[in-house]
């Protein structure tokens, strides 16, 4: 084969014609000095000077004297990732840019909301980490999660889900200036990384700003939706030096800001870092607890203050792992329905419940009352209604004997669908209460509409109601207005004499709470009825 002699700058042309992705060679002046045939191709450009907004504006980036420059441009509709390589003369000056141009599909972009995926992300921050610990120069991660998020995906459909991304990401880039980085990691989280930051106040101002302009609704096809955001925060090279260990805190600060109520930020805290892992191995245990035979069953008496006969009982879910020991609800819970798993283990303690009803009936209480929390995502399934008549079936028990107890937020939120729901299991004769009524919207608009029988007076009333005016005035006009409505009363929380008094005073029907019972095991329901039975 006849060797060809060509010049350099000939074969360098040559090998960019055989890229596969699209790269132009833009002086600093704004003029295309080259453009390969993949870039005609994806772009649909063929002359030498491109006219657009976006594009004039990557024209622009090209003459700035910068450092490398990767982001997101949108050209003739297409999106692609791009990457800027300044070139400098010997005096520093910079004379031309090298622009590659990748398909986000090729390179891994959201489709949805357009921005880095989770692999861009690592790549740019491996990248941004390097320049940093080089130039000894400070940067943050913001890890942020949309709160709620699922409850619009349940409710209203993966449409109006995604349609609530897009917005989403929308605000987050307008906060977010353009020298920062923004990537979805999927699902509704997000990540920031804030470069050249001369503080951790200006991470911290950034937080504050996204959440501000979070408290604004979102507009979802006419409809009015209502996200909060919480953000988890670390800062190199406080809390990490590699990408995984700071993607790791600021995703456990994070998930702190939830706990703590969520619409809030937290700082990455090295010291409580194994927080996240533990909460991975109750994530990891609880999997398997229900196969384990791990829960069981708690039963908190409800007295009837007028005849001082017991009527029912509230069932609490407890688990003891065997390692661990007792695991309390409250760090549990959420893990089972961040993880959909409070759909079977809701499913086994409603089960549960019924088969103890069963048990009571054979020792002579027929009229006991058994009341069991349903989760939001448990009132949401579409076949709710169907399973609590399969499970009333199996067990066998009266369906007035059992109680549903729900929370004003799961019913607001969707109130037509609420109402249709709660007169179902109204028609098969169950009984609905409130639970933890006066913690959330209280309107008596909604609540005359609901076909309920019960409202249970949240405990934070009754724990300072000997002291407080307020929860004294406040738990006399619930019961009041409960009433009116033909609806039964129940104190929760009632731990001391003084409180059950000013209870009374208040008119409520029925209480329960330390002071007449704690909660009882299984196997010590019978004995506790039998006992109390002989006292009358």
């Amino acid at each position: 084969m006849e060797e060809r002699n060509e010049a350099p700058s000939n074969l360098y042309k040559e090998a960019l014609q055989h890229l596969n992705d699209g790269v132009l060679i833009i002086s600093s002046n704004g003029e295309i000095r080259f453009a390969n045939t993949t870039f005609l191709k994806m772009s649909g450009f063929l002359k030498k000077r491109v006219v657009g907004k976006n594009f004039n504006k990557l024209l622009n980036l090209c003459a700035k004297p910068t450092e490398n420059w990767q982001g997101v441009v949108d050209i003739n509709g297409e999106t692609f990732v791009v990457l800027i390589n300044p070139i400098k003369n010997n005096f520093g000056k910079v004379t031309n840019a090298i622009v590659t141009f990748s398909s986000f599909h090729k390179n891994g972009l959201d489709p949805l909301t357009k921005l880095p995926n989770r692999y861009l992300l690592q790549k740019k921050l491996k990248e941004i980490l390097h320049i940093s610990k080089k130039n000894d120069k400070r940067f943050a991660v913001l890890y942020i999660d949309l709160d709620r998020f699922k409850f619009v995906n349940d409710t209203l459909g993966h449409s109006y889900g995604d349609l609530l991304l897009q917005q989403a990401s929308q605000r987050l880039k307008k906060q977010i200036a353009n020298e920062h980085i923004l990537a979805r990691m999927g699902g509704d989280e997000f990540v920031c990384i804030l470069q050249d930051l001369q503080n951790e106040t200006e991470a911290e101002h950034i937080a504050q700003m996204i959440i501000s302009d979070f408290s604004k609704p979102f507009v979802l096809c006419e409809i009015e939706i209502h996200i909060s955001a919480s953000i988890g925060i670390s800062l190199f090279p406080f809390d990490g030096d590699d990408e995984e260990v700071l993607l790791t805190n600021a995703d456990s600060a994070m998930y702190r800001a939830k706990k703590k109520g969520r619409n809030q930020y937290e700082k990455a805290k090295v010291e409580v870092n194994a927080g996240a892992f533990e909460r991975l191995s109750i994530e990891n245990y609880l999997r398997k607890a229900l196969e384990n035979d791990e829960f069981s069953l708690h039963f908190q008496p409800q007295l009837d203050i007028k005849s001082e006969k017991i009527i029912g009982f509230e069932a609490l879910l407890r688990w003891y792992h065997p390692d661990l020991g007792n695991i309390p609800p409250s760090d549990f819970i959420p893990i089972a329905e961040d993880t959909g798993l409070i759909l079977p283990i809701g499913d086994w303690v409603l089960r549960q419940a019924c088969l103890q009803v069963k048990e009571w009936e054979k020792v002579g209480f027929h009229s006991l009352r058994v009341a069991v929390n349903l989760s939001a995502q448990q009132f949401l399934q579409r076949n709710m209604v169907e399973k609590i008549k399969e499970v009333i079936k199996e067990t066998s028990i009266r369906p007035q004997n059992l109680e549903l107890e729900i929370t004003e937020r799961v019913v607001i939120h969707d109130i037509d669908s609420a109402l249709s729901v709660l007169k179902q299991l109204k028609d098969i004769g169950v009984h609905i209460s409130i639970d933890d009524f006066g913690t959330g919207y209280s309107s008596l608009n909604y609540l005359k509409r609901l076909p309920i029988h019960t409202l249970k007076i949240d405990r934070s009333f009754i724990f300072d109601i000997d002291t407080n005016p307020s929860s004294k005035a406040l738990t006399s006009a619930i019961t009041s207005m409960a009433h009116d409505l033909n609806l039964n009363v129940i104190a929760e929380g009632v731990e001391t004499y003084d409180q059950l008094s000013y209870v009374k005073k208040s008119a409520c029907d029925a209480i329960q709470g330390f002071y007449f019972s704690k909660p009882l095991q299984a196997n010590a329901v019978i004995e506790f009825l039998l006992n109390n039975k002989k006292k009358k």
